[in-house]
């Protein structure tokens, strides 16, 4: 099965900044707000060159980490389970973002206050949910998505600061094929991530540091960060067109392409 793209959601980058610090990448002042622009006006307009139906939501001037939608829910059909986030200068995100989600019909759920969760640690495969947990994200969140969404959620525990979401450190490709960083692993998560993916290969140092599991597959099609070339072959190798795009200003807050949009209608197809 091939997952199609059929509608994302992202935030335009005008108040991009970064002006705290809540993970190792970031170094307060360091974006250039017009190379941002750009690199994210690149994204969206390839998304529309390849059929994905590209919304936003309006950008607020006191939150800088807006930009990166990905975190603000996992949607699954018409269900969306917001991000309950760990630290304060994100929290009055979620308040804009379930006002567009209530807007375009989707079932809103809130998790209890301190069961922290962001929507970069949960990734979909083969109608299992994988929840990344350690850093901002709680395990105990599982069992309630589980309740929720009622499929089965894996818990993949996260031991490296620098990569502190799942979609920083695993990149599924399909059913059966993932890319992922092992030192950001524990070792009974690799052992879970090679039962569930039989072609599971890991990234170079180098690639992993520049964020090139945090990518995005649309039917056969791949948008991946610059200066990854295994990726790239490999993606290649496996019948995809690989799209590379500067993301340089993004990784400085610490994010990447996944990051910057949220799937809010996906279809498969044979």
């Amino acid at each position: 099965m091939t997952k199609i793209i059929k509608k994302v959601l992202l935030c335009p980058p005008d108040y991009f900044q970064v002006r705290y610090q809540i993970n190792p990448w970031m170094r307060p002042g360091s974006v250039d707000q017009a190379k941002a622009k750009e690199q994210w006006l690149t994204l969206l307009n390839l998304f529309r060159s390849l059929g994905v139906k590209a919304e936003t939501v309006k950008p607020q001037p006191d939150l800088p980490d807006m930009v990166f939608s990905a975190d603000q829910a996992l949607i699954k059909g018409e269900k969306a389970i917001l991000a309950n986030f760990r630290f304060r200068q994100r929290r009055k995100e979620g308040k804009i973002y379930r006002q567009w989600l209530e807007n375009n019909g989707f079932r809103i759920f809130s998790l209890p206050v301190f069961s922290y969760f962001e929507g970069g640690d949960a990734l979909e495969a083969d109608n299992k949910i994988i929840l990344g947990y350690g850093f901002r994200t709680r395990p105990q969140v599982a069992s309630l998505i589980n309740n929720l969404l009622k499929v089965p959620v894996i818990t993949l525990k996260l031991v490296n600061p620098r990569f502190y979401h799942l979609d920083t450190c695993l990149f599924i490709v399909n059913q059966k094929t993932a890319f992922y960083y092992p030192p950001a692993f524990d070792k009974n998560s690799k052992t879970k991530l090679a039962c569930l993916f039989t072609n599971l290969i890991p990234l170079p140092k180098n690639e992993a540091s520049a964020l090139a599991a945090n990518s995005l597959i649309t039917d056969h099609q791949a948008i991946v960060p610059q200066k990854s070339p295994f990726l790239t072959k490999n993606l290649k190798k496996f019948g995809y067109r690989v799209h590379q795009l500067d993301i340089s200003q993004f990784l400085k807050a610490g994010g990447g392409i996944h990051c910057l949009a949220i799937a809010t209608h996906n279809q498969l197809s044979n």
